[in-house]
């Protein structure tokens, strides 16, 4: 298993798995009863997750999540990227996740 996606918005960790599903890519949704326990334990380890069943259906699953982003208006046109090991919105002007030090592509 790998885990593919978080939000701390969990209804948009929902329409993921759905278009996920939905071509056929097999997920599962973790963490997804333990917002509760945000403050026992650190937020962002609380979040909602999709995680992808198989590695194999990386490439599909990001194509699949562009377009969907894309339709929602949420991507940004200043560059701004997502890290590829923590899944962790950085700025644009940042060449190392803020989260992790992993480089940017």
């Amino acid at each position: 298993m790998k885990r593919f996606y978080q939000d701390y918005n969990r209804f948009r960790v929902y329409q993921v798995q759905h278009v996920l599903e939905e071509a056929g890519i097999p997920c599962v949704i973790k963490n997804e009863m333990l917002s509760g326990a945000g403050g026992e334990i650190p937020v962002h380890e609380a979040m909602p997750e999709v995680w992808l069943l198989d590695a194999e259906w990386q490439a599909k699953a990001e194509t699949l999540l562009e377009k969907f982003e894309q339709e929602l208006g949420l991507t940004k046109d200043k560059g701004d990227w997502v890290c590829k090991s923590c899944l962790e919105h950085n700025d644009a002007e940042f060449g190392v996740c803020w989260n992790c030090s992993e480089a940017s592509e």
